[in-house]
């Protein structure tokens, strides 16, 4: 029996800028939580007694020189490797500091493969991975890989987009197919923050997910895969392994009658998501006829001051059903109107486009084409929402 633990997408030293941006706070704690994160994954292998540490690819977020985090890598696999747990890894898109000829080895019992090296053996088993040694590649690596070695458990380690997904660029590109057809025994992929598994026989493929997520997009995020190889299928467990988790909220405060009963139902939502030893970070979605995106941050901000490990992401709020004006009507279909016009579309894509080139990586996943329409709806809304109060005034 072999018995691995699987991870990919850490991340480490990413600036979580589009978070931080909108609170200063949170930003902080999830920079914080990447670290606290990886140095639990390293505590649950050495606890779990684990034959390998399998790391599928951007362990790191950019090719910045930050070699305060490449030294926080080392330092946790070396006790890895102290504890008897051999780390094997790959290169991911972002994981320029992994160039072991620019910054040199990463310590004993710690494999990292590529094209020099694509094969390792551990125990029974043979481990085969290619890296990245630029930031894109638009063709699969799987004719690269090696043919299964005889009498070996074979293990795959790649960093693919597979046959794509929402929000990934193609990167590697590669079907699953494909990879069962191979003749590995496991397949332990990276690059797609959403875990999954596929098992076909006596053929598994997963990908862990992100460990931390980073933003409200990857909130699928947040295990990592223990794996089981004996004589029969390869056996999985998906572990829960991130300190900070994000989580949506729908509260309705159009019947508040005053701003004690709106910071009372606000209270009362942030401590329904509060979860015993870990943190929070919560979407708020609010609907209201007398209150705004930034009032009902003002006041949940304050709320939030006297509750431990919650802390707010974002809010966005809608009027009631049926609770427009006829002066709000009228504007509003004009609205629709612009966007119903030829051109119109054409042109918010372009500039969506611009803006999404302007920003930071962890904001472009959330800024895809099929985002316009939500965004557009969401900018009706608010207008809607600020009109009607003030007409209420």
């Amino acid at each position: 029996m072999m018995r691995l633990l699987v991870s990919a997408d850490t991340h480490l030293g990413s600036p979580i800028r589009s978070v931080a941006l909108r609170n200063p706070d949170l930003g902080a704690r999830l920079k914080q939580a990447s670290r606290d994160t990886f140095v639990e994954i390293v505590d649950l292998a050495i606890s779990e007694q684990v034959d390998a540490f399998v790391l599928a690819g951007d362990i790191f977020d950019n090719g910045y020189p930050d070699l305060k985090s490449r030294a926080f890598l080392i330092t946790q696999l070396a006790r890895a490797s102290e504890a008897g747990v051999a780390t094997v890894l790959i290169r991911g898109n972002h994981d320029a500091l992994l160039d072991h000829n620019a910054h040199g080895d990463l310590g004993p019992s710690i494999h990292l493969l590529h094209k020099g090296a694509p094969t390792v053996e551990i125990g029974d088993a043979a481990f085969h991975g290619l890296s990245f040694d630029t930031a894109h590649v638009s063709k699969s690596f799987l004719p690269d890989y090696p043919v299964p070695v005889p009498g070996k458990r074979n293990i795959g380690l790649m960093h693919t987009s597979l046959d794509g997904a929402p929000g990934h660029d193609p990167y590697a590109p590669c079907s699953e197919r494909d990879l069962m057809a191979h003749g590995f025994d496991l397949w332990c992929l990276g690059h797609i923050h959403a875990p999954f598994e596929r098992l076909d026989g006596p053929a598994l493929v997963i990908m862990p997910g992100i460990p931390q997520p980073r933003h409200f997009g990857e909130r699928k995020g947040g295990t990592v895969t223990l794996v089981s190889l004996g004589d029969g299928s390869p056996e999985f467990e998906r572990r829960p392994i991130g300190r900070l988790g994000f989580s949506e909220c729908s509260l309705d405060l159009s019947d508040c009658s005053d701003q004690q009963e709106v910071l009372r139902n606000l209270r009362d939502a942030f401590l329904s998501v509060q979860v015993p030893d870990r943190d929070t970070a919560v979407r708020l979605f609010a609907t209201s006829d007398q209150h705004g995106a930034d009032l009902v941050t003002e006041l949940a901000t304050e709320v939030l001051d006297s509750i431990d490990c919650v802390f707010l992401d974002k809010v966005k709020c809608a009027l009631p059903l049926g609770k427009t004006g006829a002066g709000t009507d009228d504007l509003v279909r004009l609205m629709r109107d612009e966007l119903a016009e030829e051109g119109f579309r054409e042109s918010a894509l372009q500039e969506l486009e611009e803006l999404r080139l302007a920003m930071p990586l962890e904001i472009m996943d959330e800024l895809g084409d099929d985002s316009l329409d939500a965004l557009l709806e969401e900018a009706i809304a608010e207008v809607s929402l600020t009109l009607h109060a003030g007409a209420s005034k």
